[in-house]
């Protein structure tokens, strides 16, 4: 399985007739996706695998599936739904300087407490961030407020 960081830039979609007529978020990503050729990344898809659940943002991001497949990029479906996977989805929040941190934290956090990391594969070019975030992700859980 080939994990890359990703210099493609997603299109931001949304709908609001859709977003209105759904219950929890992953059931708008069904919805929205459904019938197109999208695949959702960055933040849309760690919301949509579990790893995070800090946005309440119509926005939804996506890449073409023409668009991975011409760079190699990881698709996984999911009840129908086309997302990146989840070292994809991690090196693609790592890679992205606007990304907010909380995104990150949880999501590695996620990674961590599930199974110390195991199911990621960091890139060299995010490796320097990867280890920035590291210390505070496995304490994630367990700061006092």
């Amino acid at each position: 399985m080939s994990v890359k960081t990703t210099t493609i830039h997603p299109r931001i979609i949304s709908d609001e007739t859709i977003w209105s007529q759904s219950d929890f978020k992953a059931l708008y990503f069904q919805k929205l996706l459904k019938n197109t050729n999208y695949v959702l990344c960055s933040v849309s898809a760690a919301e949509y695998l579990g790893l995070c659940n800090c946005t309440t943002a119509i926005e939804t991001y996506v890449l073409s599936k023409e668009e991975c497949i011409a760079n190699n990029i990881q698709i996984v479906s999911t009840d129908g739904t086309l997302h990146t996977d989840i070292s994809q989805t991690i090196n693609d929040l790592l890679a992205d300087k606007t990304m907010d941190e909380q995104v990150i934290l949880e999501s590695l956090a996620d990674q961590y407490f599930k199974n110390n990391y195991a199911d990621i594969t960091i890139t060299p070019d995010n490796q320097a961030a990867f280890n920035y975030y590291k210390p505070m992700a496995e304490m994630y859980y367990h700061s006092e407020i």
